[in-house]
């Protein structure tokens, strides 16, 4: 089965809740940041390390917000949550789950697709989206594509989409346009 997209390596933590705030990044994020300390990007380093304190009204309002954090550093505006995108994402995430597979799909939305073996969730007792949504941002280094959707200006409308297979947790993120 050939992928799609490059798997993320989800045995290296980026954030580490145990050590903070002494060992707080793993040595991936911390080579992340001083590339992104580089260019000048604090707002960004900022974002990614100050914890988002929101209660989660919905499942998605922390991925969406810290979406949005990421967003605003470029003076972008906000997405916004849609029902239909996320009954989109909703669809493939199953047929993810389903067939075990990892690809993303060739309807006319963008997307982002994530996936995570259960044990890691819930062994960590992780925010599934959150993890998604940071895994996109951190991904830049090796996947434009999947970076560029988050921030494209044309992207007005998200929804998400979370299913499950025996041992492993998809998450699909469908965008009203698709980045080109």
């Amino acid at each position: 089965m050939k992928q799609s997209k490059p798997l993320y390596q989800l045995d290296k933590l980026w954030f580490v809740k145990e050590n903070y705030p002494k060992d707080w990044l793993s040595e991936k994020s911390k080579e992340i940041i001083n590339k992104l300390n580089k260019k000048n990007m604090k707002n960004l380093i900022l974002t990614l390390l100050l914890p988002l304190t929101l209660s989660a009204q919905t499942f998605y309002s922390r991925a969406l917000s810290f979406h949005n954090e990421v967003r605003s550093f470029y003076d972008l505006p906000s997405v916004q949550y849609d029902n239909n995108l996320a009954l989109q994402a909703q669809i493939w995430a199953d047929y993810l789950a389903k067939t075990n597979t990892f690809q993303v799909s060739s309807d006319q939305y963008g997307e982002n697709i994530f996936w995570a073996q259960k044990s890691y969730i819930s062994a960590r007792n992780k925010d599934v989206l959150l993890e998604a949504t940071v895994n996109w941002l951190l991904a830049r280094e090796d996947d434009y594509a999947t970076y560029n959707q988050m921030v494209f200006p044309g992207a007005t409308n998200v929804g998400y989409g979370v299913s499950e297979s025996d041992d492993t947790i998809y998450v699909v993120a469908k965008y009203n346009k698709l980045y080109q």
